[in-house]
Formats: structure tokens, C-alpha cells, sequence
């Protein structure tokens, strides 16, 4: 029976323990939708530019789309512009609640430009 009470007043003070930590004031990571995808995109792109790590061309590009795709099992924002007459594809990765992950530029092929 003692075992009893105090298996009943560990559980007790687990319960009401564990609430104590669940209060206001905790701010949670807001999820990117494809508006603010787009957003952060057009800033990490002006800061890359900044740096030198990135060509000023692209800033004159508009994104030609931004999509959520599934990338070595995690989830992610996929913003890309394309550069027609350098025959460029540049990609922004950021993960769903918009931290930078990524940047890569790809050659566009002659087959995939006309499709």
C-alpha cells in the first residue's frame, strides 16, 4: 500500500511538475508560407550579393517560384530564380521556419530551357 501512495504521488507531482514549464511567454518559430518564403529569400539573396558571394545579376531576377520539397528527409523551402541569358538556375534553401540552409547554381540545360 505504501508503494501505492507514493507511486500515486510521483505521478502527481510529475503532472503538476511538468505543467509548471507550459506557461506563456514562449514564443514559437513562425512557419514560413510561400509569400514570407519569397520574402527571406529576397533578403538572404541581397546579403549573399553584399558579401560577395553572389553575382548582382540576381537581384534584377524575379523568383520563378518557391515550393516546399522534402530534401534528405527534412522538409524545406525551395526558392529559385532563373537567369535566362547566362542559362543559370540559382535555388535558396530554407527550412519551414526560415533559417538559411543553402545556396546552389546550376546550369540550365538547352533541353530543360525550352520545356
Amino acid at each position: 500500500m505504501k508503494k501505492v501512495i507514493n507511486l500515486g504521488a510521483l505521478v502527481a507531482f510529475l503532472t503538476i511538475g511538468g505543467q509548471s514549464f507550459a506557461h506563456e511567454g514562449h514564443s514559437h518559430a513562425q512557419q514560413l508560407d510561400q509569400v514570407t518564403a519569397v520574402e527571406a529569400a529576397s533578403t538572404k539573396m541581397m546579403e549573399l550579393i553584399n558579401n560577395g558571394q553572389l553575382s548582382s545579376k540576381w537581384a534584377e531576377q524575379p523568383p520563378a517560384g518557391a515550393q516546399l520539397a522534402r530534401v534528405n528527409g527534412l522538409q524545406n523551402w525551395i526558392v529559385s530564380y532563373l537567369d535566362d541569358s547566362a542559362r543559370e538556375r540559382l535555388e535558396l534553401m530554407f527550412t519551414p521556419t526560415g533559417e538559411f540552409v543553402s545556396m546552389s547554381k546550376t546550369p540550365i540545360a538547352s533541353s530543360a530551357a525550352t520545356q
